[in-house]
């Protein structure tokens, strides 16, 4: 019996622990009902503030960029692409013309030498081969030549 006395002893006092444990709660839950809890926001109302603000400037600046690209837009041109080739293409030759008439521009003062070169080395074989074919009008030239020399 004595077994049985320690055990209600031991159920007794664990019943007191939890008797005043309950009571406890129940105090705890009457300062809960009692307690007026008001919520503030303040600080989910500043960051949301900020985030407003942020988005706003955003949003301006898009605007901005959006009415540029819009004014662009309607100032731009479209061009078929036939008539941009086409374009290039007489860009390209005409530009190869006037660096081909510069070449032949340079060379006009060779051509020049080269030609005069040929007009007097053709005047000389004539008037040789003339004095060839007209042995008296040799005679009359080394004479007149010779005349002009002496004085």
């Amino acid at each position: 019996m004595a077994k049985l006395d320690e055990i209600a002893e031991l159920l007794t006092e664990e019943i007191r622990s939890f008797e005043t444990s309950v009571n406890r709660l129940e105090k705890l839950q009457q300062e809960i009902k009692t307690l007026k809890i008001q919520p503030d926001s303040s600080g989910i109302d500043h960051i949301l503030k900020g985030y407003n603000d942020s988005q706003k400037k955003v949003m301006e600046e898009q605007n901005k960029l959006l009415a540029n690209v819009i004014y662009h837009t309607k100032r731009s041109m479209a061009l078929p692409k036939w008539s941009v080739k086409l374009f290039w293409a007489l860009s390209v030759i005409i530009l190869l013309i006037l660096v081909y008439a510069l070449f032949q521009v340079s060379r006009i003062s060779e051509k020049e030498e080269a030609a005069f070169s040929e007009g007097e080395s053709n005047a000389v074989r004539h008037y040789e081969r003339f004095m060839e074919e007209n042995a008296e009008a040799g005679v009359l030239y080394e004479e007149w030549r010779n005349a002009k020399g002496k004085k």
